[in-house]
Formats: structure tokens, sequence, C-alpha cells
């Protein structure tokens, strides 16, 4: 029951539509608590925790998302779990001194139709700061971060789960993928290239067999800004590695190498293939698989050929090769570009190879 805490409410219903129909965005005018959407500043850092708005349990959705928010909290200044603390604070306090003195600080709920979110922190919170509700915009790049990549950080998509409390949650999950695939991939892949020729036929056949392995990222990701595209929720992550992306006036589209490192571009869904769960997450997943790939090409490989000519009811020519790709691989995300080709996610990404 929520009936002892002073709430944020959504001046908005929430929308739900088609992850086909998300390539039209209108700028949301829905005011939110500034930290929903920048839980990271320069002048506060905290974390969010979301529940169900309703619960069988006395203030059990306050105390579920704070314990969520104070999880991630302890796990980046490596601290005692205080979910046991947590459970006994009043729903109308919303500081706790913990066992080492320092004060953490709870915003008061925000709560939609399907979510209630809280903030946590060590510094106070200002819960009268609003701001406007931010839409993802791929064809102008804002927010910003959407395009400007960098070696700290790696974006977490996810489409509007069945628990919708738990959609921001799962683009940690989804974060914490693709920076595996950054930190280090294992590629074991063939490629095969077919063609043939006669008097009446030109053909070519290009196909891709194996497998790309990620390694598992193991320090826990920093969100710092999200926004929304329909029923897709973006976030941007910060890892634990230095800030060390390079500078350049170049567009990152249009150059191959920087300081010696190769600059490869991947792309999914360009040739009419669809994820299988036709998610946004998935498509950015092949994307960064194919660029790694790439990058593993530019490393070596080894190549096989055969030429076959043969005389059947005329001249027929045929030539097949193999080339062979075994590396490990790394790389950094520069840029990310969203289109949307028949309804369906087409997703394109470059990716700095690694310094070794």
């Amino acid at each position: 029951m929520l009936l002892r805490a002073r709430f944020w409410v959504a001046l908005s219903v929430f929308a739900l539509s088609a992850c086909q129909t998300t390539n039209n965005q209108t700028q949301s005018t829905t005011q939110i608590p500034c930290w929903l959407q920048n839980p990271v500043t320069q002048d506060q850092l905290g974390f969010i925790g979301t529940a169900a708005p309703q619960s069988a349990t006395k203030d059990g959705s306050i105390i579920a998302s704070r314990q969520r928010a104070a999880l991630q909290l302890t796990q980046y200044y490596d601290l005692p779990n205080i979910n046991k603390a947590i459970a006994q604070l009043s729903a109308e306090k919303n500081q706790l001194t913990l066992a080492n003195g320092q004060r953490l600080y709870f915003s008061e709920p925000y709560v939609t139709s399907n979510t209630l979110y809280t903030y946590a922190s060590i510094q106070p919170i200002n819960d009268s700061l609003a701001c406007q509700e931010v839409s993802c915009n791929f064809s102008v790049c804002e927010p910003t971060w959407l395009c400007n990549g960098g070696s700290n950080h790696v974006i977490g998509a996810s489409y509007y789960t069945a628990l919708p409390h738990k959609q921001l949650a799962m683009t940690n999950v989804n974060a914490n993928a693709l920076a595996g695939y950054l930190d280090q991939a294992h590629v074991n892949m063939q490629e095969y290239y077919f063609e043939s020729y006669s008097e009446q036929h030109h053909k070519t056949h290009f196909s891709r067999h194996g497998e790309v392995r990620g390694s598992t990222h193991q320090k826990p990701l920093l969100l710092s800004q999200s926004c929304n595209y329909g029923s897709t929720l973006l976030a941007n992550y910060k890892t634990n590695k230095l800030n060390i992306k390079p500078y350049t006036k170049q567009s990152w589209r249009k150059i191959k190498q920087y300081e010696g490192r190769s600059i490869v571009m991947g792309n999914f869904g360009e040739d009419g293939k669809i994820a299988p769960d036709n998610l946004i997450s998935s498509a950015i997943k092949y994307a960064i698989r194919d660029a790694l790939v790439e990058l593993a090409k530019n490393k070596g490989l080894t190549v096989s050929a055969s030429t076959t000519l043969l005389n059947k009811n005329g001249r027929y020519f045929l030539n097949t090769a193999r080339f062979d790709i075994q590396q490990t691989v790394s790389g950094q995300l520069l840029d990310i570009q969203i289109n949307y080709k028949a309804g369906f996610p087409v997703v394109y990404v470059w990716l700095l190879e690694s310094k070794t």
C-alpha cells in the first residue's frame, strides 16, 4: 500500500506501441524528476531502483525500489548490503545512516501507471527539480550521447518488458553483454565466396558461419543517462575504464584508421535480415559482432581457394574461396546509427580497434 509518502505522479499516460512503429518520434511534454533520465551529473551521482506501483504488503513497493537502488550504490562503493536496514526504515524517512557513518538519501517516489521509481544517493536530493522528458532522436543525434561514443561508455536497450518495472534493469543486462563483447571477443568464423560464370549467367554468393564469443564484464556499470524511443528504453552506461576517447575533427564514419588502429563499420538489417525477436537491443548486438569480425579480419585470416573449369553445354567457370578467421579482438564503440527499413531496425556501428 502506498499511503504514507508523497509522490511524483506522471502527467501523461504511457502509450504502448509496437517496436516497428518507433521510427516516428515526437518530443514529450511530460515533466519528470530530473534524476529519472540523468541520474549522474557533475553535481550528483545516484542510482535508480524500480518496483511495481502496488504491493500486497504495507509500503512494499517503496521498500523494494529503495533496496534495488541501494544495491547498486553499495556495489559501486563496495559497501555491505543494507537491505535489512532499509526494510526497517519508515517510508516517511528519506535518510539512512550507514555503519561507516555515511548518510544515504532517498528521493520521494516517482510513480507512473506501471512503475514506481526511487533515487538513492550519498548526497542530499532536491525533489523539486523537474525536467522535460527526453525522446531519443537518432536522425539528429539527440541526446548527443547516442552518437558520441567513448571507451568508457556502452548503450543498453530494452523493449517494453512483460513486467514494466523491470525494463530499466534489462537495459543493464543488455549493456553488460555488449560491454563483454567490447572488452574482449573471440572470433572463430569462416566466410565463403562463390562465383560462377557461363555464357548465360553470372552468379555470386557470400556466406558466413561461426561464432563470436564475448567475455564477461566484471565491474558494475553506472547508469548516467537515458531516453525513450517509442516503447524502447535506451540507457547510457559508464564503465570503469578511463576516458581515453581520441579526439578528431573528422567524422568517425569517414576515416579508416586512427593513430595506427583500424576503424570498422558493422551493420545488421541492411540486407533485410531481421533479429529473431525484432528488438533494437538484439540488432545492436549483431551489428557489434559484425564489426568485431571485420576487426578480426584486419588482424589476419587464412585464405583457401579453388578454381574449376568445366565444358558442359558451353564454357563454364567456377571459383570458390574460403576465409578462416581465428582472432581475439576488442574495440571501442565510437558511433551508432539506427534507421528503419520496412518497419524493422537497421543498425550501424563504428568501432575503433583497442590498443594492444
